[in-house]
């Protein structure tokens, strides 16, 4: 009889940590936490800069922060012109079993030049590759505005840039991938 009370505690003491172990596995499974960005080695913004840089050529910006839908946090920058600048930074945080980078991915890739139909007309985006600009990034020239998109991890950067009058193309192009290299510098990952 003393034999199969210490099995018995056996057998519970290994059931209670089986039980635990298939616990914590249930719930990394259903909560994804590599999906955050504190995890290590994810790499993602957690905020957005808090101020609007000194950008060359141009008044000092003022900030206005937005919040924007669902998991977006959201500033603004304008600097006045000419030529007149505007950034709009996204930061783009987990929903779900999707990554704040995946999201913003997906915004990034859905600014491009397209056609709303013969209400709507254009809506202005960025399609021409730009490299050495954050993970990814587009341009496009519209007239007097030029459109750049850039992705930094979960960060959504979009600049518009009305150019100067008598600036060529290139050289506003030009100004306004500098413009984002600056600003996505702000932007600091985990």
């Amino acid at each position: 009889m003393t034999a199969a009370g210490p099995s018995r505690r056996r057998w519970f003491v290994r059931g209670a940590a089986l039980a635990a172990v298939v616990l914590v596995t249930a719930l990394a499974v259903v909560s994804r936490p590599w999906l955050e960005a504190w995890w290590p080695g994810r790499h993602e913004a957690a905020t957005l800069p808090g101020t609007c840089p000194r950008l060359p050529g141009l008044p000092p910006g003022s900030p206005a922060r937005l919040t924007g839908p669902g998991d977006v946090q959201g500033a603004d920058c304008a600097w006045a012109g000419p030529p007149e600048v505007e950034a709009r930074y996204s930061l783009y945080r987990r929903t779900g079993n999707q990554s704040g980078t995946g999201k913003a991915e997906q915004e990034a890739a859905s600014r491009v030049t397209r056609y709303d139909g013969p209400s709507a007309g254009y809506r202005l985006g960025a399609d021409t590759p730009v490299s050495g600009v954050g993970d990814e990034a587009r341009i496009s020239a519209h007239g007097s505005l030029v459109v750049l998109v850039a992705r930094k991890s979960n960060v959504v950067l979009v600049l518009d840039r009305t150019s100067a009058p008598g600036e060529g193309t290139d050289q506003a192009e030009a100004a306004i991938t500098g413009y984002a290299r600056t600003l996505l510098d702000l932007v600091e990952l985990s």
